[in-house]
């Protein structure tokens, strides 16, 4: 009888199903049983990739238009995260893998209190955050490592050593065999938009062919790999999306939004690694794409991390 593998991913943005799809994908191709759980945004694109998912109910931590950040917390994150954690411990009940990997939080508190075998796939560390967040994500790692098996970070460095209790690998993207005709630029703005509207309209008027993620013209992909390649180069902010463009072999600009992802764009500069540029403003953004379009950039070497990561899931890399 095969060994059961549950994955599970958060379901507040698209990020989160982008990096566990390779890792299920991975893990059926080694002949796993792999059952996958998260709901959300990211359904759409598990679906696309043939997993079918079981109704969790699902959250979001901000609110939407800018609104009390308390009172959906009080309203919406607290009361839809109780049912959320129900609707886990009663799923994994009656799918009993044999392990789990999660980037779920709420997940992680259910393996820890039914004692199931874990792994917590993980792309920010503690350093990252500042006072409160920086201790409770300390504890947060803690609690992982103290009841689970390991934190496997995925990430643009995975020959740098692990702290004990980690592992490496490398980006997480889900490659795919769609042929696309090349074209200029991708645009990948990711949950919160810094401009890039604006960004592809100005590139459009000097005549550059533009694609924009999540755009009205955008048709939701399986893999993003496909896209990715075909672009002269690419500009995004988040990890899922870098990870995307850079295992597609093609020049990646980073202009991050969120603090999170201004700490994975300080640790791409302290690292200068190849084919990856940060920007931190607009005007930075349209000049990276610009003398890019005009000349050609050097490309990133990254494959996909998910034959390393499941490698630490499944004990290979010993």
């Amino acid at each position: 009888m095969n060994e059961k593998i549950a994955v599970v991913y958060w379901c507040d943005t698209t990020g989160h199903a982008a990096r566990s799809i390779p890792i299920a994908s991975e893990l059926e191709k080694r002949g796993y049983d792999v059952e996958m759980a998260g709901g959300g945004f990211g359904e759409v694109f598990a679906n696309l990739n043939g997993f079918e998912l079981p109704d969790l109910t699902d959250l979001t931590v901000a609110p939407d238009g800018g609104g009390s950040l308390v009172l959906h917390t009080l309203r919406h994150t607290i009361p839809r995260g109780v049912k959320r954690l129900k609707d886990l411990f009663g799923w994994l009940g009656e799918e009993d893998p044999d392990k789990v990997v999660t980037d779920d939080i709420l997940c992680v508190f259910a393996c820890a209190v039914t004692g199931r075998k874990f792994y917590r796939i993980e792309n920010w560390n503690a350093k990252m955050y500042s006072f409160p967040l920086k201790q409770l994500y300390g504890f947060y790692d803690w609690f992982t490592l103290r009841y689970g098996e390991k934190i496997v970070m995925t990430s643009l460095w995975p020959e740098e050593d692990a702290p004990e209790g980690r592992a490496r690998a490398g980006p997480l993207a889900q490659v795919g065999d769609e042929e696309v005709e090349p074209y200029d630029v991708l645009l990948m703005p990711g949950s919160w938009d810094n401009e890039f509207d604006d960004i592809r309209k100005r590139l459009e008027d000097q005549g550059y062919d533009t694609k924009m993620v999540g755009a009205d013209d955008w048709e939701t992909k399986a893999a993003m790999t496909p896209e990715t390649s075909a672009a002269s180069v690419v500009l995004c902010s988040g990890f899922s999306s870098i990870a995307d463009s850079v295992v597609g072999g093609t020049h990646t600009v980073v202009w991050p939004n969120l603090f999170l992802q201004k700490g994975i764009a300080r640790g791409i500069e302290d690292r200068d690694i190849e084919g990856i540029e940060t920007v931190w403003s607009y005007d930075e953004a349209v000049e990276a794409l610009e003398r890019c379009l005009e000349s050609p950039c050097e490309t990133p070497d990254f494959g996909s991390g998910a034959p390393e990561f499941v490698d630490h899931v499944t004990g290979q890399d010993s």
